[in-house]
């Protein structure tokens, strides 16, 4: 079912009773009489130019919802030969003009991400990072700081497609890179690529969390996230594809609008049925920047043009809604019924949980005898840090580390990690660290911690 299927035609609203008093009303009048040709004949082409152009715009977001809703049934990717780039595959069966493959970490793809007969699987939670030497090569410059150099890598490991099944990995620690470093707008080219790649939803954006302290941690439940950028037009039609995957997984969904630089009528349009979409499905909504879309729209209205065609005015009401702002709402849509000469729609309290931001975590408690809280960053002379595990491990049997909040591990604090519980995992006890993120764990791979814990990955 594609993207806008659900959607249906735009329904007629029951008529209301404007709101506002007499003189506002006549203020608009004047508005708008002020801007319109004396000549009947003239009032009457202009009419009609701008109804023409309402329509090339309905039948151009027409024309990219169907291409959308083909793109959405993917064929089973077929086998690349060796050396060969793999070719887009087009869903219609005519002949379809190149794609430009997608770009992550600065380098555009030669490649459309698909090897062998079927799409990988994320890689399991409990299963540590295999001895591969790129993987290698890129946990000692992550241990480092190197994390320029450890992109490159990276980026060059998955467009080289020779990594075989073990390169689901690659893009777990490129993941984690983005995500460490706060480089949302990689993460999501990347969280492109893999859909693409995978055929599966890829993971949520989720700034990483350090631990400030070894007894408290903040938990909350990860929210899938889209983020939206530059111009809202024709282009956002990946972004689009994503949210509509992200909302049939979740209960909830983050969009941000923050750097939305401009707007036009079309992807007014096809912003606005998404919305809609999301309404009808119940899905909980954080609406990060939604003020500052709704600045955005303003500016591009004018009481009694109709240039920019229905389709801002019912995205600025759309938003308005969703946010409960029903003053706001009521004073727009006298605004939209004046200029378009039609009712005004009613106001419709949202069905679902709408915000504006995330909620903040509540910081619980963790005591110090369930489980041990690794800090962000552990690095240089760490004998009394170390010990801290160490000691834990030698109380507990299993002992539990949670390195949710584990940024980074220099070389030589991850072997004195292992002088340390070497002994502690020789007297037959059970340690585990889980929830590390995929370049700790391959650093941990690589000095052989995997011989002695039990190191679970959080999941990508």
């Amino acid at each position: 079912m594609g993207i806008f299927s659900l959607f249906g035609k735009k329904e007629s609203q029951p008529a209301a009773k404007p709101a506002g008093d007499a003189s506002a009303r006549k203020k608009r009048d004047a508005t708008v009489r002020s801007g319109e040709p004396a000549d009947e004949g003239a009032r009457e082409q202009l009419a009609q130019d701008q109804r023409q152009v309402a329509r090339a715009t309905a039948l151009k977001i027409d024309a990219i919802e169907s291409e959308m809703s083909s793109e959405f049934v993917r064929p089973a990717a077929r086998s690349t030969p060796a050396g060969v780039p793999a070719a887009p595959v087009s869903p219609a069966p005519e002949a379809q003009p190149p794609v430009a493959p997608p770009t992550i970490g600065g380098t555009t793809s030669a490649t459309a991400f698909l090897v062998d007969d079927a799409p990988y699987a994320a890689p399991p939670a409990d299963s540590p990072v295999e001895s591969v030497p790129v993987f290698e090569e890129a946990a000692i410059l992550f241990a480092n700081g190197q994390t320029q150099m450890v992109e490159h890598v990276l980026v060059d490991a998955i467009e080289s497609d020779a990594l075989g099944t073990a390169s689901i990995n690659a893009w777990a620690m490129l993941f984690d890179l983005y995500q460490i470093t706060g480089d949302q707008v990689q993460f999501e080219t990347l969280s492109i690529a893999y859909a693409s790649r995978f055929e599966t939803s890829p993971p949520a954006w989720m700034p990483f969390v350090l631990a400030e302290t070894a007894s408290v941690i903040a938990r909350a439940p990860a929210v899938a996230s889209v983020a939206f950028s530059g111009k809202l037009d024709a282009g956002i039609v990946k972004t689009l594809e994503k949210t509509r995957a992200l909302s049939e997984k979740n209960t909830s969904l983050r969009l941000e609008f923050i750097r939305i630089t401009e707007v036009d009528p079309i992807g007014c349009g096809l912003l606005l049925r998404v919305l809609r979409q999301l309404q009808k499905s119940g899905i909980d909504l954080i609406l990060v920047g939604a003020q500052e879309l709704i600045d955005k729209i303003r500016a591009i209205l004018e009481v009694g043009r109709r240039d920019e065609t229905e389709a801002p005015w019912l995205l600025l009401l759309e938003l308005l809604a969703l946010l409960n702002r029903e003053t706001a709402f009521e004073e727009a849509s006298i605004d939209y019924c004046v200029t378009f000469e039609v009712s005004p729609p009613s106001f419709v309290t949202p069905r679902n949980k709408v915000t504006t931001a995330m909620e903040e975590p509540t910081p619980v408690a963790v005591a110090a005898e369930d489980v041990y809280v690794m800090p962000a960053i552990v690095e240089g002379r760490t004998e009394t840090l170390v010990a801290g595990p160490t000691a834990f491990a030698s109380r507990h049997n299993p002992a539990r580390v949670d390195c949710a909040g584990l940024a980074r591990v220099d070389v030589n604090a991850a072997g004195q990690l292992l002088a340390g519980l070497a002994p502690v995992s020789g007297d037959g006890r059970s340690i585990e660290f889980f929830n590390v993120n995929h370049l700790v764990a391959a650093l941990f791979n690589v000095l052989g911690l995997k011989q002695v814990i039990r190191i679970v990955t959080r999941r990508i």
